[in-house]
């Protein structure tokens, strides 16, 4: 078995469209976890692909510190194979950056970056252009995300509709750059699209820039407040 990177985010993107279509045909209150299933599994698909972009250019390029990278690949050449483990990168057990010990790092820890961080690096470190059509909708399924992950969320069935409207937008946002990206992602994830007419696109670019002036009005306050 190999799950490479480019599987791991095509397969989230495959689960979140899935699951958006079972919500429709299962009965509402044992279909719930499906909507909260699909933010995850986008938020997680987006962040894997942009890794995967990345390390296509350069693998150092998804991690925090690249001095504690360069540490680690220095250490690897020094190190034998593994006797048991799970995975292997190139070949059946060699470690990886991965493997190597707190202790050879000088006590530092290996990190990936954050979404966030990657959405800079892309952009400022790789020249690919992310639009603010598809930045806000990598940050609001960010923000949706942590909303389930850390706190709790009540819908109004109206709500609730608009949610579901939403995310199929968001999905097909970015399907669109992760195939200019990714020649070939659609034929990969071979499921239906969703289909959003120009009505429900205005309507949710709309819906953004209310979300973005409104968040914006309240850090203005927030600053105001601490003075």
């Amino acid at each position: 078995m190999e799950f490479t990177l480019l599987d791991n985010g095509i397969d989230s993107l495959k689960k979140t469209q899935d699951s958006l279509n079972r919500f429709k045909e299962l009965h509402r209150p044992n279909s719930y976890h499906l909507l909260k299933d699909a933010i995850i599994y986008l938020n997680h698909g987006i962040e894997i692909l942009l890794k995967y972009i990345l390390s296509s250019r350069n693998e150092s390029l998804i991690f925090k510190d690249i001095k504690v990278y360069m540490k680690a690949k220095e250490q690897l050449k020094h190190m034998p194979p593994k006797e048991k483990g799970f995975g292997t990168y190139l070949e059946k057990n060699m470690p990886t950056v991965f493997d190597v010990p707190k202790d050879k790092l000088q006590n530092k820890i290996l990190e990936t970056i954050t979404l966030r961080e990657a959405v800079d690096r892309i952009e400022l470190l790789c020249d690919i252009e992310i639009t603010k059509e598809f930045g806000d909708s990598i940050y609001l399924i960010n923000k949706y995300r942590n909303d389930i992950t850390h706190h709790s969320i009540k819908l109004t069935a109206k709500e609730e509709q608009e949610l579901i409207k939403e995310l199929k937008i968001l999905y097909v946002n970015i399907l669109g750059f992760f195939e200019e990206q990714i020649p070939g992602i659609y034929e990969k994830i071979d499921l239906e699209r969703f289909e959003v007419t120009q009505a429900e696109m205005k309507q949710w670019q709309q819906d953004m820039e209310d979300f973005y002036h409104e968040r914006a009005m309240s850090d203005i306050s927030l600053d105001e407040d601490q003075y």
